[in-house]
């Protein structure tokens, strides 16, 4: 008995320390989760994506845009899929097919029926890349699923949000600079990962194409400088104040496929949704 009396004296002391140093304790640790929030969150979306077994969705060709919505980075996915959704009830207003899968098998599967199809079709994705298009890791630099989709003279469009174009994989393992260097065939081209918020301006070409479109800081905005071979900036929506830097941005492949940079942001509540309605209605009907 006086060894259990022992115990539970001791047991006592040590909750009253802990709850003296519980104050200061809580303030450490808000400090920390600010300083470093960018990476709690790229963290806590991993986790949230880490299951990959959904069903396979069969998606018509006759659909113009698909959705990837399974996974995503620097955009939660529940916020996703509420921007997806805004999407495509503006498109389908305008008698535009929209589908929303968050299965990658999916979005091969359509892409392998779309291409070279003679329309324009449009995929968004929100800063991951399906595995299933572009091999993970880089392992298929040349001829993947996506590439031949943007080859085509149909002009089809990989519209991007959220984190760098490309830079992660569906599988978690980063593709970084290479995947966005490979489809476009452009080595060198690279977005700079080191600067975040930086300011873009909305131009004349966005607020007539986007009126949605407002000033705001883009995290990983394209660089207009390092456009080569045949690919040119066809809207430049936004840009920094020395006019090298864009996003939204819409560049393309001489007369083949697009790719779209549309807020570039980290957890930043942009109208994605309205924006990317906005270009894919110029996208189908130019």
């Amino acid at each position: 008995m006086q060894e259990y009396m022992r115990l539970v004296i001791i047991a006592i002391i040590l909750c009253m320390v802990s709850s003296a140093g519980c104050s200061k304790m809580q303030q450490v640790e808000e400090t920390a989760i600010q300083n470093a929030i960018s990476k709690e969150m790229a963290l806590e979306r991993e986790d949230q994506n880490s299951s990959d077994a959904l069903p396979v969705e069969i998606i018509d060709s006759s659909v113009d845009v698909l959705i990837y919505a399974g996974k995503s980075l620097w955009i939660r996915q529940e916020h996703a899929i509420i921007e997806a959704d805004i999407t495509k009830q503006l498109l389908e207003s305008e008698d535009i097919q929209v589908g929303i899968t968050e299965s990658k098998e999916s979005v091969r599967d359509w892409m392998l029926k779309t291409t070279g199809n003679g329309v324009v079709n449009v995929c968004i994705l929100y800063g991951i890349l399906p595995s299933t298009i572009y091999a993970s890791g880089n392992a298929q630099p040349d001829g993947s699923v996506v590439e031949n989709w943007i080859e085509t003279t149909d002009g089809d469009t990989v519209l991007n949000h959220a984190d760098y174009f490309g830079y992660n994989s569906s599988e978690g393992q980063a593709n970084e600079r290479g995947a966005m260097q490979n489809l476009m065939d452009l080595p060198d081209i690279e977005i700079n990962v080191y600067e975040h918020n930086i300011g873009m301006f909305v131009t004349e070409e966005g607020r007539t194409l986007t009126p949605s479109l407002g000033n705001f800081g883009s995290d990983r905005p394209f660089p207009l400088d390092e456009l080569d071979a045949d690919w040119f900036a066809e809207k430049v929506l936004a840009t920094d104040a020395q006019g090298i830097l864009a996003d939204p941005i819409i560049v393309r492949d001489g007369d083949r496929g697009r790719l779209a940079i549309v807020f570039h942001t980290l957890y930043k509540n942009d109208p994605k949704g309205e924006v990317a309605a906005e270009i894919i209605k110029y996208l189908l009907t130019e």
